[in-house]
């Protein structure tokens, strides 16, 4: 089948340009781009006897088309367009299907902030990605509430102001409650805010500060005080990274893996995995690159890679090209920069991991480990957490939580003997069952797991208890293990450690927003769906209601007998 394939390849042109694979539907199946067609394509088929995918996309394919251009960028750029419009099954595809969202101050007479997906999609300055992406509804709403950027889009002119503008998140230039001059200059400081970039408007906002708190309008001065608050806070945690970088993507390919990190206003502000759909990709580095911000994603002033790129020019020349403005590429990554990765990727190391591991504790690190800790309220609320690493990286989609069914107090241990019983027993159903659980805690809270571990009978199973602060482990056969003499191993712990912590904590939050807030506002009169959604929003929890006044709940827009009824039903 792939012979009919050579006669085709002999015709083709000697030319650079775009050749695409097609099936028996018209569907693409792999589109590439060269210098010189034909020698590309007699290099794909002199790697069919070898490589596994090249013989895929030749017995898939139909017909092979061409597109001859005037150059090798030409041809760049046409593959980058034709890969994203008709993403082909052997090109390169990040698990990620959209871009990460991004926030943009736009270009208006009265600004505001809002969400896009793509850059360049809507008119103004744009900051991000946000990873994870929920970070950026809550970057948002901080930008809301700080610098009091119109909520409503597009501006509308008003007689009266809306409930956001009670709720302190915009002040109202549709009823011109704030001049322009103030207002753009509050737009200027959010844009400072988001590049991080915040030291050289600090001393402009003390100025404003003062000019406020003289002519006694303390409003606009709380305003300005609590933007100062934020950007000292930022500075604080610039200084403490303090990156040689100012802004930057880092895209870190180690083993199977592609990371990349986010730099903006020198700290790192997220970092993600990109995962590929397929293996095998020729020029991986420079596909994975392209194909990140062909989606529509943020193009930063530096792009940092840890490998040497093919077609760097072209590269560059296609960045700067999207971007309006000059994009440099490296693959020098500073060295605080390259060991922060390394301390916070826990796969890269790992063999260093392994072989401290089997020396410290006599066998050899698990493929599996499960961490488990428990959170409660006061006794109420009790629940537990499973999370598991497997081979260097934490699997979330193997978590599992646990509601406490028979402890209703305080009680670490009984809990915490619960949810071991109810996970262990599953390990008797598993095929691999993990060799080590770490739990959080100290010798009591280690001897519960052994108790578990002695009733079931599960011989294979060790048991390791991490204590908070000291972190020393406690092991089933009696070591005591300081992990800061051990700094790979104390990655390894405080990893699955936190994470378990953070787990548990967000189920014990989630159940009790839920039962204290959400439930409590359905049996009070005159609330409706609409009012429930903004006390929820200005108070988060029942207590802040409670702690509320009469005047403060009318200002909300909360008729008067019905703020009399919440205060009413939550003093009971």
């Amino acid at each position: 089948m792939i012979e009919k394939f050579r006669d085709i390849i002999d015709s083709s042109p000697e030319s650079s340009g775009v050749y695409l694979f097609k099936g028996k539907k018209n569907q693409y199946i792999y589109i590439g781009k060269a210098k010189n067609i034909k020698n590309r394509l007699k290099g794909h088929l002199n790697q069919v006897k070898i490589d596994p995918k090249e013989k895929k996309i030749f017995e898939e394919s139909e017909f092979i088309e061409w597109i001859i251009t005037k150059s090798d960028y030409e041809a760049f750029v046409l593959e980058n367009e034709l890969i994203k419009q008709y993403k082909p099954k052997y090109n390169v595809r990040l698990k990620s299907g959209s871009s990460y969202p991004m926030l943009v101050i736009t270009d208006d007479e009265y600004p505001t902030v809002l969400i896009s997906r793509k850059y360049g999609e809507i008119k103004g300055e744009y900051f991000g990605p946000f990873l994870p992406a929920r970070t950026a509804r809550a970057m948002k709403d901080l930008i809301h509430k700080l610098f009091k950027l119109r909520t409503c889009d597009p501006l509308h002119k008003r007689d009266i102001v809306c409930f956001d503008y009670h709720l302190g998140l915009c002040s109202a230039p549709c009823v011109g409650k704030i001049s322009k001059k103030d207002y753009n200059f509050d737009a200027k400081n959010a844009k400072v805010f988001l590049s991080g970039n915040v030291k050289k408007i600090i001393y402009q906002l003390y100025d404003k500060l003062d000019e406020y708190s003289k002519k006694m309008n303390f409003e606009k001065a709380a305003v300005i005080r609590d933007q100062i608050v934020a950007m000292e806070n930022l500075v604080k945690k610039q200084e403490v990274l303090g990156l040689p970088v100012d802004e930057a993507d880092i895209f870190y390919f180690f083993d199977r893996e592609i990371y990349l990190i986010i730099i903006r206003g020198s700290r790192i502000v997220g970092k993600e995995i990109l995962e590929l759909k397929e293996r095998g990709i020729d020029n991986l580095e420079i596909s994975v690159i392209s194909n990140y911000y062909i989606k529509g994603n943020y193009i930063p002033d530096k792009i940092l890679v840890n490998r040497e790129i093919t077609e760097r020019e072209n590269l560059i020349r296609w960045l700067s090209d999207k971007k309006k403005k000059e994009v440099t590429l490296s693959d020098k990554i500073p060295e605080k920069i390259e060991n922060f990765i390394k301390r916070n990727i826990s796969g890269i190391g790992l063999e260093e991991t392994r072989e401290l591991f089997e020396k410290i504790f006599g066998f050899k690190l698990p493929y599996r480990i499960e961490g488990f800790d428990i959170s409660t309220l006061f006794g109420k609320y009790t629940v537990g957490s499973c999370v598991v690493w497997i081979d260097g990286k934490m699997e979330k989609r193997e978590y599992r939580r646990f509601k406490i069914k028979t402890v209703d107090q305080i009680d670490d241990y009984r809990s915490l003997k619960e949810v071991l019983f109810r996970r262990f027993r599953k390990y008797t159903e598993m095929d691999d069952p993990p060799e080590l659980v770490l739990i959080d805690g100290g010798k009591g809270h280690l001897s519960q797991g052994i108790d578990v571990k002695n009733t079931l009978k599960l011989s294979n199973l060790r048991i390791f208890a991490i204590a908070k602060k000291e972190e020393i482990i406690f092991t089933d056969d009696g070591k005591t293990v300081n992990l800061f003499e051990h700094q790979p191993l104390l990655r390894l712990f405080t990893q699955i450690r936190d994470e378990a912590h953070r787990f548990a904590l967000s189920y014990n939050r989630k159940l009790r927003e839920r039962d204290t807030l959400r439930d409590v506002l359905e049996g009070i009169e005159g609330v409706g769906k609409k009012r429930k959604e903004i006390l929820y929003r200005t108070y988060k929890t029942a207590d802040k209601i409670a702690e509320a006044s009469i005047e403060e709940l009318k200002k909300l827009g909360i008729p008067e007998k019905v703020a009399q009824n919440i205060k009413k039903y939550l003093s009971l």
